[in-house]
């Protein structure tokens, strides 16, 4: 199910603090990104931020996936939705560590 346009001017609002936040129309959702890298993703009329293993920890629900099949996607918790300097935290941890964890894994090559 596709997410609706109110949703999304939703997601957006609570996101305007994340600099340069874009949502990009795929597979029936939206991936969001921040100044080009990919953070989360809109699936129906919810809003999904990708995890690693330092970041899991800060969700509630840390079952629900994005899609069946996914692995590194977590629900955000709803208190972050009405709270855009927290949102703005919460995503520029998420980025840091997703960049720390992409370093890792070009150390190993």
């Amino acid at each position: 199910m596709a997410a609706s346009s109110d949703m999304i001017e939703f997601f957006k609002d609570a996101l305007r603090l994340v600099p340069e936040v874009t949502f990009r129309p795929m597979m029936g959702g939206y991936c969001v990104y921040s100044s080009g890298r990919i953070f989360g993703l809109v699936c129906g009329d919810t809003l999904f931020l990708k995890t690693t293993d330092r970041t899991i920890r800060l969700f509630h629900d840390q079952k629900t996936r994005a899609y069946p099949g996914s692995k590194n996607t977590c629900q955000v918790n709803a208190e972050w939705l009405e709270d855009k300097e927290k949102m703005a935290e919460v995503v520029g941890y998420t980025l840091k560590n997703l960049h720390l964890r992409e370093a890792a894994r070009k150390n190993k090559k």
